[in-house]
């Protein structure tokens, strides 16, 4: 009996887990996670570069790349067309990836 509790305990883990990674997944594939780097590719934001902070339930927590502004933005606006989001790779960037401010310290999963 014990075991049949949990069984059911770790597969709603599972489920609840599944949710979650569906939920910070965006509609091209792309799993969110904290301590990358997107480029917003709206014309008026000037080649602004954000880096994730935390995902949580489809909102993505942000801060602009010179880490003084805050921002919450939903995955669901994190794609490629001209009012989205892309993915950056560290090597696009001209003055490399940037740091945490003082005091935090950056995480790469």
């Amino acid at each position: 009996m014990h075991e049949e509790i949990a069984s059911t305990d770790a597969s709603a883990h599972d489920d609840d887990t599944q949710a979650q990674r569906e939920k910070n997944t965006t509609c091209e594939g792309i799993l969110v996670r904290r301590g990358l780097i997107w480029q917003n590719l709206d014309t008026r934001q000037s080649n602004r570069h954000v880096v994730i902070e935390s995902v949580a339930d489809g909102e993505v927590l942000v801060r602009d790349h010179y880490g003084t502004k805050r921002s919450t933005l939903s995955v669901s606006r994190m794609h490629t067309h001209s009012s989205g989001l892309r993915l950056v790779s560290p090597g696009e960037l001209k003055y490399g990836a940037p740091k945490a401010p003082s005091g935090e310290t950056c995480e790469s999963r």
